[in-house]
């Protein structure tokens, strides 16, 4: 059995992680899920999971970077009002395809800091407006070349800083006129241009069957900084995905609704700011909902049929997930309707302990979603 360990992410609230996690395995327990009798020894196959899961959706992060970039270039080439909904569509596109791979934190997408710097998410101490500020307010022209912009502040390089320059208030009259619109516009680049070079990066990274870190995968050598230990990678692919649904409800929802309606807190919605804030939930749940039946694939017919049917109720929730957290977080019946969500969401993450760690035998221990 091997013993998986994560870091964690940045700023997660550990103690409710570890409350909620405590929680859960408390229901496995409980929760009635069959206790069934396996085959020796089955081993998860992590190849089929990153052929055929993961890598199609860096294939998609990188697309749909390089077509955000391109948009940027195309408006700092020439800029023009009628090229603004443009540009908020490709970022919609970009947002959702990180969105779809932000809770996989094994492999290229954990070096050099990729996850905060693609979504730094939660920012509590407001480190974003202040990191923008700086390098607006900043007259080096060179402060947002590609290279020097990827030293910065992780808070003013990734998606909630160009949300940011292409949402707020204003922002379009910013991009346009005044004395920081030339700067806003090779910004808003500097920032799509370092979006697709850490794609391409990871998809590279990742290469194929003969190459790169899934040649070395498949070859059975592993790779010395990322997988030294090919027998622990089937608990690191499960242990994200139970990271995904925890991420989910008690990061990305559960903050958002506070105590009650009436002190709910919209503004900590991922994505509110472009209206994204129930699409987070939807494309992260689906997602996670994908690889949950991936993963079932692999399991004998009843235990596969429990997982399906768990991931089956989770993509219909998601699917009526409001389009607005923030709004729905602020009226009785919109807190309902997202409370019983969640119990959907978390009953969805407990198949992943049993019944496929069980089935597998790998221990998913309680500091395998710590924070850091």
């Amino acid at each position: 059995m091997h013993a998986v360990t994560c870091t964690g992410r940045r700023g997660e609230p550990c103690s409710m992680i570890r409350l909620s996690r405590r929680f859960l395995l408390t229901l496995v327990a409980a929760s009635g899920l069959p206790r069934l009798g396996f085959a020796a020894d089955p081993k998860l196959d992590p190849i089929p999971l990153i052929e055929g899961w993961l890598l199609p959706r860096y294939d998609t992060l990188r697309e749909a970077t390089e077509a955000q970039k391109a948009a940027w270039e195309a408006f700092v080439a020439k800029p023009d009002v009628g090229a603004i909904p443009g540009l908020k569509s490709a970022f919609a596109k970009a947002a959702d395809a990180w969105t779809a791979v932000e809770f996989i934190t094994l492999g290229p997408a954990s070096q050099n800091l990729r996850p905060d710097r693609f979504n730094f998410f939660p920012d509590r101490r407001n480190a974003i407006s202040r990191a923008m500020g700086e390098i607006i307010s900043d007259a080096d022209a060179g402060r947002v070349a590609p290279d020097r912009l990827a030293q910065s502040s992780a808070g003013a390089q990734g998606f909630p800083a160009l949300e940011r320059l292409l949402f707020e208030d204003g922002a379009a009259d910013a991009l346009l006129k005044g004395d920081e619109a030339v700067r806003r516009r090779a910004y808003g680049l500097g920032i799509a241009q370092n979006l697709a070079t850490m794609a391409g990066e990871i998809r590279t990274a990742w290469g194929s069957r003969t190459e790169g870190v899934l040649g070395a995968i498949v070859s059975g050598k592993g790779d010395t900084t990322l997988f030294p230990d090919l027998g622990a990678l089937p608990g690191m692919f499960l242990t994200d995905l139970a990271m995904a649904y925890q991420r989910t409800t008690d990061i990305k929802i559960l903050p958002v609704l506070g105590p009650n309606p009436e002190n709910a807190k919209p503004l900590l919605a991922d994505g509110w700011r472009a209206g994204r804030s129930g699409q987070v939930v939807k494309v992260m749940i689906t997602s996670a909902n994908s690889l949950l039946q991936e993963v079932a694939k692999q399991l004998p017919s009843r235990p596969q049929y429990v997982v399906n049917r768990a991931a089956t109720a989770a993509d219909k929730a998601a699917a009526d997930f409001p389009a607005d957290l923030s709004a729905a977080a602020q009226t009785a019946a919109g807190e309902q309707k997202v409370q019983a969500e969640v119990k959907v969401f978390k009953a969805a993450q407990l198949t992943v302990y049993r019944p496929i760690a069980s089935y597998f035998g790998i221990s998913l221990g309680f500091n395998a979603l710590d924070g850091d």
